[in-house]
């Protein structure tokens, strides 16, 4: 079986949902640390039984210039 690797420029070539995988590769986070984050609640997401998916427009807004959002703070 042949895994799908996708490509993104920018959040507007995004699809309206993502994978965690697909999250964490176009953030440029390890796998794991993605998880982590969604499971804390600081990376929103919709869940279908055991499967996670983020809205685009929830990457958009994570990566909004005008929006000071820290994901991850380890002093939290």
């Amino acid at each position: 079986m042949e895994t799908e690797h996708h490509t993104y420029a920018d959040s507007q070539n995004l699809p309206a949902v993502l994978k965690v995988k697909e999250l964490a590769n176009f953030l440029r986070m390890p796998l794991g640390r993605t998880y982590d984050l969604i499971a804390r609640g600081e990376i929103p997401c919709v869940r279908f039984g055991r499967s996670i998916r983020i809205p685009r427009k929830v990457v958009e807004d994570l990566l909004d210039v005008g929006t000071h959002m820290t994901i991850g703070d380890s002093n939290a």
